[in-house]
C-alpha cells in the first residue's frame, strides 16, 4: 500500500504523521477536513483513478463547494478521462457557475469531453420547463 502527502503528493510505503518532504502534519490535515473537503483534495491525487472516483462522488453529493475545484480540474488536467469525469460531475450541479462553464466547453478540443458536454446540455434542454423552452423561439 502507498500513502501520499495531500500537499506535495510525495508517496511513502508507510503511514507517516508528518511528511518528510514538505513538513505537513498529515494526520492533523485530514482531521481538519470534512468528507467533501477530502474529496476535493483527492481531485489532485497523482493516481488517476482517485480523481475520477472523487469527481463522481462530488457529483453525486452536489455540494456547491465542489463546483470551482471541478472547473479548475477540467481546465488544467492533461488526462482526458479525468476531464470527462469532472465534466460529468459538474453536469449534475444546477449552479449558474457550473452551467455557464459547461456552455464554454461545447468546442472543447477533445471529442469525448465535448460529446459529454453536449449530452449534458441536451439533457438539460429536454428537462427544462416548457415556459423556458418557449423563450428560445421568441
Amino acid at each position: 500500500m502507498r500513502f501520499y502527502c495531500p500537499r506535495c503528493w510525495q508517496d511513502f510505503d508507510k503511514d507517516l504523521s508528518r511528511c518528510p518532504y514538505c513538513g505537513l502534519d498529515i494526520h492533523g490535515f485530514w482531521k481538519s477536513k470534512d468528507y467533501v473537503e477530502k474529496l476535493i483534495v483527492a481531485l489532485n491525487h497523482p493516481e488517476p483513478e482517485t480523481p475520477i472516483r472523487a469527481a463522481w462522488l462530488l457529483g453525486e453529493l452536489k455540494d456547491p463547494r465542489a463546483v470551482e475545484p471541478l472547473i479548475r480540474l477540467i481546465k488544467y488536467t492533461e488526462d482526458v478521462y479525468i476531464a470527462q469525469a469532472a465534466v460529468e460531475a459538474l453536469g449534475k450541479f444546477e449552479t449558474p457557475e457550473s452551467l455557464h462553464f459547461l456552455d464554454t466547453l461545447v468546442h472543447h478540443p477533445v471529442k469525448m469531453v465535448r460529446d459529454t458536454v453536449l449530452q449534458i446540455l441536451a439533457s438539460r434542454n429536454r428537462h427544462r420547463p416548457s415556459t423556458e423552452k418557449g423563450k428560445e423561439n421568441v
